[in-house]
């Protein structure tokens, strides 16, 4: 199956009656390997929410017109965050976090509320 092929079926077999395309709950079970989602292009928003890993979780190179908003997080290992240029807003609060936060590179025309 070729990925736009996937991209189909989604759209046909997952769309909600709201109109989003819901693959919430993916459960993988056992496998040792990493789930690559890179490249995605839509003109709405991208939702992520209750992954659950013993892995890291890697997001880099984002470029979005609207905010980046990262709510709730508990880590047992570090959070880095490098090189955010975004036109909307970052928001980001309630991190439990048992390692190290590293952020650096950020071009912000905003202020920076802590």
């Amino acid at each position: 199956m070729e990925k736009q092929e996937l991209v189909a079926l989604l759209k046909k077999e997952f769309t909600t009656e709201s109109g989003n395309i819901d693959i919430s709950g993916l459960d993988f079970g056992n496998f040792d390997g990493c789930v690559i989602l890179s490249g995605i292009k839509l003109k709405g928003d991208i939702c992520q929410s209750h992954h659950s890993n013993e892995g890291h979780i890697y997001q880099s190179h984002h470029s979005n017109k609207g905010s980046i908003s990262q709510y709730y997080h508990v880590n047992q290992c570090s959070i880095s965050q490098h090189g955010h240029a975004n036109r909307g807003n970052i928001d980001q609060s309630y991190q439990s976090n048992k390692g190290n936060i590293y952020q650096s590179i950020h071009l912000n025309k905003g202020d920076i509320i802590n």
